[in-house]
C-alpha cells in the first residue's frame, strides 16, 4: 500500500508540474500584455536609485561646464567693460550655479555618509527633491548668462533681456511645466479609473 501511495504521489506531482508551468506562462503573458498596454513598469528601489544616479550624472557635466565658463569670463578684459549692474547680475548667476552643483552632489554625499549599504525611500525623495531644486537654480543662471553674452556681443540690453527671458520661459516649460502637466493628467486618469472600477464591479454583481 505504501508503494501504491508513493506511486500515486509521484504521478500527482508530475501531473501538477505542467499545470504549474502553464499557469506561470499565462501569468507572464498577462503581465507582458499589461506592460504593453500601459507602456510603463513599476521600478524597484534599486532601479529607482540607479535612475536617480543617472539623472544626476546627466545634469552635472553641463553645470560644471557652465561654472567653468563663468570663472573664465571673470578674468577676461571685456568683462570689466560691463556696468556695475551687469557684473552684479553675473555674480548672482555664479552663485546660482554653485548652489546647483551643491544640490546635485548632495544625494551622493548623504548616501555615502548615512545610508552606505542600503537604499531607502527617504534617500530617493531627497535625491528627487535636490535634482529638481538644482534645475530650478540652473534655469535663471542660464538665462542670465544668455543675457550677459548678448550684451557683450551686441551692446543691446533690450535684446539681452528678450533672449534671456525667452530661454527662461523655454526651460521652465521643458523642465517643469510639461512634466507637471503630464503628472497631473496621469494622476487624474488614475483617480477616474479607481472611481469607475467599483461601479463596474457592482454592475457585474
Amino acid at each position: 500500500m505504501s508503494r501504491n501511495a508513493s506511486t500515486k504521489s509521484i504521478h500527482g506531482a508530475s501531473a501538477s508540474l505542467p499545470a504549474a508551468r502553464s499557469a506561470r506562462r499565462l501569468s507572464e503573458a498577462s503581465g507582458e500584455d499589461h506592460l504593453q498596454q500601459d507602456g510603463e513598469q513599476i521600478q524597484s528601489l534599486k532601479d529607482q536609485a540607479h535612475s536617480a544616479h543617472e539623472e544626476a550624472r546627466m545634469v552635472l557635466p553641463g553645470i560644471q561646464a557652465l561654472f567653468g565658463f563663468q570663472l573664465i569670463a571673470a578674468f577676461n578684459r571685456p568683462f570689466f567693460d560691463l556696468s556695475v549692474f551687469d557684473r552684479g547680475v553675473y555674480l548672482a548667476s555664479l552663485v546660482l550655479v554653485a548652489i546647483a552643483i551643491g544640490l546635485i552632489m548632495a544625494p551622493a554625499a548623504y548616501h555615502r555618509l548615512v545610508e552606505r549599504n542600503r537604499v531607502s525611500k527617504r534617500w530617493l525623495r531627497l535625491a528627487s527633491r535636490d535634482i529638481a531644486w538644482a534645475m530650478a537654480a540652473l534655469t535663471p543662471a542660464i538665462s542670465i548668462d544668455v543675457y550677459l553674452v548678448s550684451v557683450m556681443s551686441t551692446g543691446s540690453a533690450a535684446l539681452g533681456v528678450t533672449l534671456g527671458a525667452g530661454v527662461a520661459a523655454f526651460l521652465i516649460w521643458l523642465w517643469f511645466a510639461m512634466p507637471l502637466r503630464r503628472h497631473h493628467r496621469e494622476h487624474r486618469g488614475h483617480m477616474q479609473s479607481s472611481v469607475r472600477h467599483p461601479s463596474e464591479t457592482q454592475h457585474a454583481r
